[in-house]
């Protein structure tokens, strides 16, 4: 799948792609409770909330760099923080 077709799949809008394939998205971000194992792209900046709760997650790549809310990976199969947000504005939730 190319970046739009995943972007459409997970009801991404208002997104820029980046010269390194990363994305930029305009709002808030849900992932939430999409059985996920990895987050299905690679993201620069989120301007709102950025939320991958309740999924299958053992890894944080391809996290925003930047969150302007903010940023929920609770309840997932984390083990380390490696790979998550630089910088988020609001809070920061990994229980």
């Amino acid at each position: 799948m190319n970046i739009e077709e995943i972007c459409r799949k997970y009801n991404i809008d208002h997104y820029t792609i980046n010269d390194d394939k990363s994305i930029d998205v305009e709002g808030d971000l849900n992932l939430h409770d999409k059985g996920l194992t990895k987050l299905p792209l690679k993201f620069g900046s989120v301007s709102g909330n950025f939320n991958c709760s309740d999924n299958n997650l053992t890894t944080l790549e391809g996290s925003p760099e930047n969150i302007g809310g903010y940023f929920s990976c609770s309840y997932n199969n984390l083990t380390d923080l490696k790979g998550g947000p630089k910088s988020v504005q609001g809070g920061y939730f990994c229980s």
